[in-house]
């Protein structure tokens, strides 16, 4: 190491009483042989008292042993640094030992620099503690989060159920219709039957006529019961071609009562989304639905169906009344309606369901002329980035609003 001659050696100890940290150096064989003004402030002890005496007599008998262990393990090479922080006299220090040695290498001895952390300390322990407790109440708040949205989702699907079943009275007058002509034509076999007990053709013949009568109520209710039961929310892959011929075929018996013409020009490709089919049931229903409250004397409905690379669009249009411009930013919000029975309650519940899968509805009327619904949904692309998992959906029970 250069020796500098610009410099006395008063002066060089003067610089070091001058730094804030204490330093402290001990020789080879355990003996204090420098202290700085900071080291004895510190320490509560005297240059004059500790020069030349045995570190151990800073310490306690109790550790002299661990205190020896640790200088030997120093002065072997075992180590060359250390750090510790202790606690005395109501402060925080923080202990830095370092390993001195000669220019050929040779153990000279370590020295010891203390440094007052009493304020960084209570600080970190303050923010740890900070910490904690905001963890705590984000925990606390995550979980109200969690159960209002539980409740959030039980409401939206009581709505949805609740819209389920006004959608089913709308079409009831022509469920009716639809299950007494197969009733009427019952009760004739029967009495056919009846008649002419003896004539076993004949009987067997108005029999077979009345078996399919009932199949034809029996495929009606159970269609009817399917569409009206309560349903969990499932992501699963399905067909929008299929989806669209099962919300046709539920409300056929609404169509042929009120007289319309349905044009069907459905995508010769499967249109597959991921999402929930019951629940997109529900949506092309609810539109197909309003589609025929706008037509009351009877018209046109044209349901298209189209695919590109990453989007499903399916449109559905009338030649009915239109909407007029200036309700027309308010048809998808909750309980908005013009209908003297409606809820309001079907747009608003579709966009919620269509949004949840990340597409959108848009919509296009004129009065007079008639209206346009187009369904776009995002087609199954790289699915794994785009959706929650199944577990994931079950964790949450439930769908994103």
């Amino acid at each position: 190491m250069p020796v500098s001659n610009l410099i006395q050696i008063d002066i060089l100890f003067r610089i070091l009483d001058a730094i804030e940290d204490g330093v402290i150096f001990i020789d080879r064989d355990g003996r204090i042989l420098y202290m700085n003004k900071a080291a004895e402030l510190y320490r509560g002890i005297k240059n004059e008292e500790r020069l030349g005496t045995s570190v151990l007599q800073c310490h306690p008998g109790a550790v002299h042993e661990k205190v020896r262990e640790v200088l030997e393990n120093f002065k072997n090479g075992v180590c060359e640094r250390r750090h510790k922080i202790i606690y005395a006299n109501g402060k925080y220090y923080e202990n830095l030992y370092n390993v001195v040695r000669s220019e050929n290498g040779e153990y000279l001895g370590i020295v010891l620099e203390t440094r007052d952390i009493t304020d960084k300390f209570l600080l970190e322990r303050k923010l740890k503690q900070l910490n904690e407790e905001l963890e705590r109440k984000v925990q606390e708040r995550t979980e109200e989060i969690k159960k209002a949205y539980e409740q959030l989702h039980k409401a939206q699907e009581f709505l949805i159920q609740a819209e389920k079943m006004t959608s089913i009275g709308r079409f009831v007058s022509g469920l009716a219709h639809e299950i007494y002509n197969p009733l009427d034509g019952i009760q004739n076999c029967i009495r056919a039957v009846l008649s002419d007990l003896d004539d076993k053709q004949q009987v067997r013949e108005y029999l077979n006529l009345a078996l399919e009568g009932l199949f034809k109520i029996e495929l009606l209710v159970r269609r009817l019961l399917d569409y009206a039961r309560p349903h969990m929310f499932e992501k699963e892959e399905v067909n929008v071609n299929d989806i669209i011929d099962e919300a046709l075929s539920i409300t056929q018996f609404r169509i042929k009562d009120m007289n319309i013409e349905v044009i069907k020009n459905l995508s010769d490709e499967d249109l597959i989304v991921v999402g929930d089919g019951h629940y997109l049931e529900q949506v092309f229903t609810n539109i197909i639905l309003n589609a025929i409250d706008a037509m009351e004397e009877g018209g046109k409905l044209e349901i298209t169906s189209a695919g590109s690379e990453e989007w499903i669009e399916v449109s559905i249009k009338d030649n009915g009344c239109g909407i007029p411009e200036e309700i027309m930013s308010k048809i998808f919000e909750p309980f908005f309606t013009t209908k003297r029975s409606g809820t309001g309650l079907g747009l608003y519940l579709s966009y919620n369901v269509v949004a949840s899968l990340g597409g959108r509805i848009e919509v296009k009327s004129k009065v007079g002329e008639g209206s346009e619904f187009k369904v776009i949904l995002p087609r199954k692309i790289g699915i794994e980035s785009m959706y929650y998992s199944k577990k994931e959906v079950n964790d949450y029970e439930g769908y994103n609003n």
